[in-house]
């Protein structure tokens, strides 16, 4: 498999039964708003190989920050699933300011809490609880309180911030990792560590230990594989996604040779062109390119004010007269919209 230069996480996507409740939990309980909504095109749903989904409702939801990262798609034929007895998505780790501050606001609330807020075993400058979701979801809600080298960890910068962290659920580590370390061309780093959520939901010791492999990626961002035994395969209706977490996508430097490229045709990432990838322990991954930078040097002769991270893959500043967005390595203007629009660099 060709390196791609695997960049950050972009979005996640749910396969849910009920997406009036969804949009409806996330946006009270975890500030995740709507964003725009649609339907899912019969080009998509033949190039996800799921031309079933044809003209299923969607939606993006946008953190407070007006960055929109996560998509649910609605069909009734999207069952429920038991996360920890299946290979695939099993949680998407989402960085958050408050940890046991959202503890009081998540318990009488539709997720159900699967894990209360603990620092983790590696590190107590990690502070991390678990829910599950209407769709069977798990969302890992994790507070970064300090640099825990070597990982490249991101501090919240709103109350519910972004998925930084996906989290797949396979019997072989090194078989599942070893798809990524292709895509990416970098190592990854593979541990044995206590995870208490898992061994509560299959009713093992409190100490059990499982092995671990993560893979940094660029923006704070990293792939995470936890390996467990006894897995089978999710059950999955002809011409559908798979249920619960269904579909994580990814940046890339240049889509892979030959593949079966489409350009997204709807939502903060419109236009780019796209491939969609399976591989060990049931992924699906979409693989979506940067465009090439264009140069803007009437910008770079300004002094400027002030410079803040908007999120992981844009750089900002600001100047009395000009808002900047930094494209690697040169400045151009940022256009304002009267809907809040995703920048892909």
């Amino acid at each position: 498999m060709p390196e791609t230069g695997l960049r950050p996480v972009l979005s996640a996507t749910i396969f849910t039964s009920n997406l009036d409740h969804s949009i409806r939990v996330y946006d009270e309980h975890l500030n995740l708003s709507q964003y725009a909504s649609s339907e899912v095109s019969p080009e998509i749903a033949a190039r996800w190989h799921c031309p079933a989904l044809a003209g299923a409702p969607q939606t993006w939801l946008q953190n407070q920050l007006g960055e929109p990262w996560l998509r649910i798609i609605e069909s009734e034929h999207a069952g429920q699933i038991d996360p920890f007895r299946h290979t695939g998505w099993l949680s998407l780790e989402i960085s958050v300011r408050d940890t046991d501050a959202l503890l009081d606001v998540l318990r009488d609330s539709p997720f159900e809490v699967i894990g209360e807020p603990a620092n983790l075993e590696l590190s107590d400058a990690i502070r991390a609880m678990q829910i599950k979701g209407p769709s069977g979801e798990v969302l890992y809600l994790t507070e970064v309180k300090a640099e825990v080298p070597p990982f490249e960890l991101p501090f919240a910068r709103c109350e519910v911030d972004r998925l930084f962290i996906p989290v797949l659920l396979s019997s072989n580590r090194d078989t599942a990792m070893d798809f990524y370390e292709k895509l990416a061309g970098v190592q990854s780093m593979k541990f044995d560590t206590r995870v208490t959520v898992i061994n509560r939901a299959r009713g093992l010791p409190v100490e059990t230990r499982h092995p671990i492999a993560t893979l940094q990626l660029r923006g704070n961002s990293l792939i995470e594989i936890d390996q467990l035994q006894s897995l089978t395969r999710r059950e999955t209706k002809k011409g559908y996604l798979p249920p619960g977490i269904a579909l994580i996508s990814f940046a890339v430097d240049q889509l892979p040779t030959g593949a079966d490229t489409y350009q997204v045709p709807d939502g903060p990432l419109a236009g780019h062109q796209a491939v969609l990838q399976t591989g060990a322990a049931d992924k699906l991954i979409e693989l979506i390119e940067k465009p090439p930078h264009r140069k803007a040097t009437k910008f770079q002769h300004l002094k400027l004010d002030r410079r803040y991270r908007v999120c992981p893959w844009i750089e900002c500043f600001s100047h009395k007269k000009y808002n900047l967005i930094l494209l690697g390595q040169f400045f151009c203007p940022i256009i304002h919209h009267a809907e809040p629009r995703i920048q892909y660099v």
